[in-house]
């Protein structure tokens, strides 16, 4: 008797667990039909959530990523999400992203060389594959950087206005065409 009433527990257990995987299958489906999520990553494992990673080889690096996915194939895929007012990556993300790759790759992560990003408009949501910079393009970048920052670099000429308005660096700048300041 006692064995039939152990039995019937376990069932309903089961019953309800496989009720409630269920549910959260049904939600994930929701989700990704509503993101309009490529498949490469509906189909993957999401591995990483806004996840602090960092490095000191081959620079201090680090960041805290979005997302990361175990694809299919097997590599691993990040997903940086990005609030805007049109559906457009810059090339500052791309830098940022291809740091965070630099960083995994230096961990043991097999990364594939490219990433989503995905964008968050008023019109909607969309998901952007971009190739990454390699690891000697995102020194080169990192070592630039630097240079600006201790002053020891001149930044470029700025193309467009908001580069220059937003730009750290302008008390180093000799151009100061956008800033509205001139210098003596």
């Amino acid at each position: 008797m006692a064995e039939a009433y152990y039995l019937a527990i376990v069932c309903l257990l089961i019953l309800s667990l496989y009720g409630i995987d269920a549910r959260r299958r049904e939600k994930r489906r929701k989700f990704i039909l509503k993101e309009r999520m490529p498949a490469e990553l509906s189909e993957g494992q999401l591995i990483r959530s806004e996840h602090y990673i960092r490095t000191e080889v081959p620079r201090k690096m680090h960041g805290t990523l979005d997302q990361l996915y175990r694809v299919l194939s097997g590599l691993h895929v990040l997903v940086d999400s990005k609030t805007r007012d049109k559906h457009q990556v810059f090339m500052k993300d791309i830098v940022q992203v291809s740091v965070y790759r630099v960083i995994l790759i230096r961990t043991g992560v097999r990364m594939a060389d490219y990433a989503y990003f995905r964008v968050v408009t008023p019109d909607g949501i969309e998901y952007h594959k971009r190739t990454l910079l390699d690891e000697a393009q995102v020194i080169d970048e990192f070592d630039r950087t630097q240079t600006l920052i201790n002053g020891k670099a001149t930044p470029s000429n700025a193309q467009h206005k908001a580069m220059c308005m937003s730009c750290p660096q302008q008390i180093n700048c000799d151009d100061w065409q956008f800033s509205g300041r001139h210098q003596s």
